[in-house]
């Protein structure tokens, strides 16, 4: 039954659906370039703690700058970050948060946006051109006492109540934070459908919209909303309507992380493995009757933690994850990290982290580190279940490197045994030397998601550039095919894994291509299973067949639809 909510007018902002879902709650703000946090209230006995937290961050943010002036990057640059000492240590930014702090009782980095927006608002205001261009000055500053607090800072609080979390991009692992008390629903102004936020919403029920255009002036804290995520859609609402909503009469969807389906039984021809983010989903997958788990994403499972946690809490969770599979293999993808996520101010951005310092060449670059995690998963493996998968693998080159080190750290244990290895698939450098490649691992995985953005050169989670992410376009279906036949060729098995491999309109075509095995989410199981088991390989071999000679995604997509309709009418298969 759906609540009879009120008619009157009120403002309602179109967006883009990328989790599906209704659910009503109140906004909260969601803030920060680098490490995301909300208002956040403290009580009097902290205050001088909190305090202290400020006064650290400056002090190393202090240290920072008086490291860049001493040796400058260029030649002007020791007077910009002159004047950056300046605004830190002046008493109109000092003084003003610690006295937001005591009067307004709120965390340090909620009073340092404060006193921010007010110094930046002002500086604007001004008829001076100079005194206005300071602004960008103030704000950068700003970022890196935010930057430096989040170094040392311990896990978000709560959520409240029936939270709908509102902000410009939410990262994945904020919302991962928030596992145990999960926002309601998501709102968002940047955001693709394949972005690794909405793809975690997905998996947890989350109903979230995005591309709502200055999603900030929007909404205030308090507000109540409602998101409609299978219209795109978000409206604001009233305290009644919340009202019906807390009485069930209105779907919420999933209020929780990891409810699922509980059908368990498998289908033949098809190995289905499940990608998780935790050792609690270790278990659900293998009471589903999952061949295993296809993708551990191993800095999921470290929520609150900024950066590489220690080797012993690390081989704890693997252990747990390997016990958990009763048996079954686990495949635990090496840390997918990008720079921002490890490091803490004193360095200028990355231009684009997607191409720059992550995943493998970041373990690499970071060899002390990325040895404590190979050897905590080393450790973990005395059942021998366990195997690793190397994320953005672009060559023979990086294979050659991290299994050196392997070797190294193997030959330094007692008791375990030595785990299968993979490479994941992202890149069209790898696609091209595939034969190579093979030569080195044990299997393969293909992060469809990556690929497409990889080989078509679009940010997947832009949305000027959305109808470009084209999934069915012919080079990435040209690319998975050489990927599957060059895997059976070398008898080694391939794995299909992503929005690709979980989405049933995919399905049919994969299997056309050859791939007898995926790696999915939970909340896909059903789905896939079902078309699976309704799919006849021929039927499939002669899609592809008929795709294979057309040369747009758009002209491959309505082939599909046609043929779909044809051969299997009762099945869902349309195109979300």
């Amino acid at each position: 039954m759906v609540s009879p909510l009120k008619n009157e007018l009120r403002a309602s902002y179109a967006g883009r659906s990328v989790s599906h879902g209704r659910a009503v709650g109140k906004a909260l703000h969601i803030v920060g370039r680098k490490r995301q946090y909300f208002r956040a209230e403290i009580v009097e006995s902290r205050v001088e703690n909190e305090i202290a937290r400020f006064r650290a961050a400056v002090t190393y943010s202090a240290e920072q700058l008086e490291a860049l002036i001493a040796k400058p990057p260029t030649p002007n640059a020791a007077d910009i970050f002159d004047a950056h000492l300046l605004i830190l240590e002046s008493s109109s930014f000092l003084d003003a948060v610690e006295e937001v702090i005591r009067h307004d009782l709120v965390t340090a980095e909620w009073a340092t946006k404060t006193v921010t927006e007010k110094l930046v608002s002002s500086q604007r205001a001004s008829s001076d051109q100079h005194l206005r261009q300071k602004a960008v000055d103030i704000e950068d500053v700003s970022e890196r006492v935010a930057n430096a607090l989040a170094g040392g800072q311990s896990p978000l609080p709560p959520l409240p109540p029936n939270t709908v979390l509102v902000a410009t991009e939410l990262f994945p692992s904020t919302l991962m934070e928030f596992a145990d008390t999960p926002p309601v629903a998501i709102i968002t102004e940047r955001g693709g459908w394949t972005s690794h936020t909405f793809i975690l919403a997905r998996e947890s029920g989350i109903p979230a919209v995005s591309g709502i255009k200055r999603v900030n002036r929007r909404f205030d804290d308090g507000d109540i909303v409602i998101v409609d995520g299978d219209h795109g859609t978000v409206t604001v609402a009233s305290e009644e309507d919340l009202e019906v909503s807390s009485t069930g009469a209105v779907d919420l969807g999933a209020a929780a992380f990891g409810t699922w389906e509980t059908d368990d039984s498998t289908e033949p021809g098809f190995r289905l493995y499940v990608n998780v983010d935790s050792t609690a989903k270790v278990s659900r997958a293998v009471e589903k009757g999952a061949a295993g788990i296809g993708l551990l994403r191993s800095e999921y499972l470290f929520p609150g933690i900024k950066g590489w946690p220690d080797e012993e809490r690390q081989f704890q969770a693997y252990k747990a994850a390997s016990e958990a599979a009763d048996g079954l293999e686990v495949r635990i993808r090496t840390f997918d990290f990008d720079l921002d996520q490890v490091s803490f101010g004193g360095r200028e951005p990355e231009k684009n982290p997607a191409l720059g310092m992550r995943a493998v060449r970041l373990g690499l670059a970071r060899e002390r580190s990325f040895r404590t995690q190979l050897r905590a998963i080393l450790r973990a493996n005395t059942n021998g279940n366990i195997s690793i998968i190397l994320p953005m693998i672009a060559g023979v080159q990086d294979l050659k490197q991290v299994r050196s080190l392997i070797d190294d750290e193997f030959s330094r244990l007692e008791g375990v045994k030595f785990p299968k290895i993979g490479a994941m698939i992202e890149l069209p450098s790898a696609v091209l030397v595939i034969d190579q490649i093979l030569k080195y691992v044990d299997f393969l995985s293909v992060g469809t998601n990556d690929l497409v953005q990889y080989t078509l050169g679009v940010d997947r989670d832009d949305e000027m550039v959305s109808d470009w992410y084209q999934s069915l376009h012919p080079a990435v279906l040209r690319s998975i095919q050489i990927l599957i036949e060059s895997a059976k060729k070398a008898g080694k098995p391939v794995s299909l894994c992503g929005e690709m491999a979980g989405l049933p309109f995919y399905i049919p075509l994969l299997v056309g291509l050859g791939a007898d095995e995926f790696s999915i989410k939970l909340s896909s199981w059903s789905a896939v299973r079902r078309i699976l088991r309704s799919v006849e390989k021929t039927q499939a071999e002669e899609i592809v067949r008929v795709v294979k000679e057309l040369d747009t995604a758009q002209a491959v997509e309505e082939a599909l639809a046609a043929a779909y309709r044809t051969y299997w009418p009762d099945l869902q298969l349309a195109r979300t």
